[in-house]
C-alpha cells in the first residue's frame, strides 16, 4: 500500500480511536493499523527483555559469582570477569554505542534507498527468532541469554528506526497525525500495563513471586507469541514499501552520507540556531542519564533489596503509571514557568530524588517504590516538556531535518552514564555512590538550559530563521524572473 493511498483515508483514520474501540481499527488506513500492531509487539518484547529477563540474568550472575541471590552488593566476580551488578549497565553501554553509530546509517537508508520495508521485515523476523531461545533461560543458559539480550536490543533498535520513519508519512494533515500519534501512545501505555499486570498476576497465583527464572520464562513466552503474531500481520500484510526520498548524490556512499548530513546540520545549528544548539546539548546529557536511570535502579533494587523479576515488574509499573501524572504536571508548570525553566526544575527534581534514594533507601522496599513513583512523575514531565520545547523552537522550514537531529542528540551519549557507572562499580565503589554519577550529567544539562537564555529569545531565533529563508526564496525567484523579463523586452516585435 502506498503513501498516496493512505492519504485518501486520513479522514477515516482521524475519526478512529485507539485499537480496541472500533472494528475495523483505524478505518481503511492499513498502515496505521500496522503501526499500532508493531507498537504492541515492541512494548511487550522490550519490557520482557529489559525488566523480567534482565533481572533473572543478574540473579543468575550473582550465583555464578559465588553469592546468594539475597546477598547485598555481591562483591564476587563471575567466570566472565564481570561483577553481577555490572551486567545491565554494560548491556546498556554496548547498545548505546551501537545505536549511536547506526542512527546516521538508518537515516541514509530511509532517505536514499527503497529498502525501508525490506530492512523492517528482516529485522522483525530476526528479532522474533531470537526471542524464542530466551524462553528457556536457566542457570545453565543465563549467559547465552545475556548475549541474546544485547543482540536483540540492537536488532530491535534497527527495527524501531525503520518503523518510526513511517510515522510522519501517515498523513499530510497535522491534526490527523496528532490523533494517530496519541492513539499509538495510548496503545503502548495500555499494552505495557496489561502485560505487567498479567505476568505478575500469574506469577503470584503460581507462587513464583520469588522465582525470577520462572517469571522470566512466563514473560518471555507471552512476549514471543504475541510479538511474532502482531509483527507478522503488520509487516507481511499491512505495511507497504516506500521509494527513496532522494537519490544518493554522485560520489557519495550510503555508509558515510548520514554522518556527513549530521555534521552539516550540527554546523548549521551552531552558526544560526544558538538557543536550539544549547537545548540539544542539554538533551544529550539529560536523556543519557535518564535512560541509564532505569537500568541502574533495576540493578540497585536487585543488589540492595533483592528484588525478583516480578517485583522489578511492579517497580516498572509504578514508574509507568506515575509518568502520566508527570505529563499533567508538565502542562500545569507552563502556567507558572517558561518551558526552559520547567525543564530545569524537572531535571533538578529528578537529581534530588536520586540523591535522596541513594542516601535513605537501604532495606525498605516500600520506600523504594515511593521513589519509583517520583522518578516516574519526573520522567513523564521531562519527556513532555522537551517535546514541547523542540516543537516550538525548531524553525518550521527545517522541522524534518532538525527533528532528526533531535532524535540523534537524544541518543548520542546514551552509552556514557552506564559506562561511568560500570567503571565505578568494577572499581569496587558502592552502587549507592556509583548511582550518584548520574547527577553530573543532569547538572550539565541544567547549565546548558541556562545558557539557552530566555524562551522568548529562542522563539525569536526560530522565527527569524523562517523569515530569512523566505527572503532568500523571494530573492531567488526575482533573480530568475528578471532575465526572463529582460529577454522578453528585447525580443523583436
Amino acid at each position: 500500500m502506498t503513501a498516496s493511498s493512505n492519504q485518501t483515508t486520513d479522514e477515516a483514520a482521524a475519526q478512529q480511536q485507539p485499537l480496541f474501540l472500533h472494528k475495523p481499527p483505524y478505518g481503511d488506513h492499513l498502515e496505521a493499523r500496522g503501526w499500532a500492531f508493531d507498537a504492541i509487539g515492541r512494548s511487550l518484547s522490550f519490557i520482557g527483555n529489559a525488566v523480567f529477563v534482565g533481572t533473572a540474568v543478574v540473579h543468575q550472575a550473582k550465583i555464578n559469582a559465588g553469592c546468594l541471590p539475597e546477598d547485598v552488593e555481591c562483591t564476587g566476580v563471575t567466570q566472565y570477569g564481570i561483577r553481577p551488578s555490572s551486567f545491565l549497565a554494560l548491556y546498556n553501554v554496548i547498545v548505546g554505542l551501537a545505536s549511536s553509530a547506526l542512527l546516521p546509517l538508518l537515516g541514509a537508508i530511509v532517505d536514499h534507498t527503497s529498502s525501508r520495508l525490506f530492512v523492517a521485515r528482516i529485522s522483525a523476523i530476526s528479532y522474533c527468532i531470537l526471542l524464542f531461545p530466551m524462553v528457556f533461560i536457566s542457570q545453565a543458559t543465563w549467559f547465552a541469554v545475556a548475549v541474546l539480550l544485547i543482540v536483540t536490543a540492537l536488532i530491535g533498535w534497527i527495527h524501531t528506526g525503520m518503523t518510526f520513519a513511517y510515522l510522519p508519512e501517515m498523513s499530510d494533515d497535522k491534526k490527523t497525525l496528532e490523533r494517530l500519534n496519541t492513539s499509538f501512545t495510548v496503545i503502548q501505555f495500555t499494552t505495557n500495563v496489561i502485560y505487567i499486570v498479567v505476568v505478575v498476576g500469574i506469577a503470584a497465583g503460581a507462587g513464583w513471586m520469588d522465582d525470577s527464572l520462572a517469571t522470566a520464562r512466563l514473560a518471555q513466552s507471552i512476549s514471543f507469541v504475541i510479538t511474532t503474531a502482531f509483527w507478522g500481520i503488520a509487516w507481511l500484510k499491512l505495511m507497504g514499501p516506500r521509494p527513496a526520498m532522494s537519490q544518493l548524490p554522485p560520489g557519495k556512499h550510503l555508509l558515510t552520507i548520514g554522518f556527513r548530513t549530521i555534521y552539516r546540520t550540527s554546523i548549521d545549528i551552531a552558526k544560526h540556531h544558538r538557543a536550539l544548539g544549547w537545548f540539544y546539548g542539554a538533551l544529550a546529557f539529560s536523556e543519557s542519564a535518564t535512560q541509564a536511570l532505569l537500568i541502574i535502579i533495576t540493578t540497585y533494587s536487585i543488589e540492595l533489596l533483592n528484588f525478583s523479576s516480578s517485583e522489578a515488574g511492579v517497580m516498572y509499573l509504578i514508574v509507568l503509571i506515575s509518568s502520566v501524572i508527570g505529563c499533567y504536571i508538565s502542562e500545569l508548570s507552563l502556567r507558572l514557568l517558561s518551558p526552559i525553566r520547567s525543564n530545569q526544575l524537572c531535571i533538578m527534581s529528578m537529581a534530588l530524588f536520586t540523591a535522596l534514594a541513594a542516601a535513605f533507601v537501604k532495606e525498605s522496599r516500600a520506600l523504594f517504590y515511593m521513589f519509583a513513583s517520583f522518578w516516574g512523575v519526573c520522567g513523564g514531565w521531562k519527556y513532555t516538556i522537551e517535546r514541547y520545547l523542540a516543537i516550538t523552537i525548531i524553525p518550521k522550514n527545517k522541522d524534518a531535518e532538525l527533528m532528526g537531529a533531535y532524535l540523534f542528540f537524544g541518543q548520542i551519549l546514551s552509552w556514557l552514564p552506564p559506562l561511568v557507572f560500570t567503571a565505578l562499580n568494577e572499581a569496587g565503589i558502592s552502587i549507592r555512590i556509583s548511582m550518584l554519577s548520574l547527577l553530573i550529567f543532569w547538572f550539565i544539562a541544567v547549565i546548558c538550559l541556562h545558557v539557552m537564555g530566555p524562551y522568548e529569545n529562542a522563539l525569536r531565533q526560530a522565527n527569524e530563521a523562517v523569515e530569512d529563508s523566505s527572503l532568500v526564496d523571494n530573492n531567488t525567484a526575482e533573480a530568475v524572473e528578471e532575465p526572463e523579463s529582460k529577454q522578453s523586452s528585447e525580443a523583436p516585435s
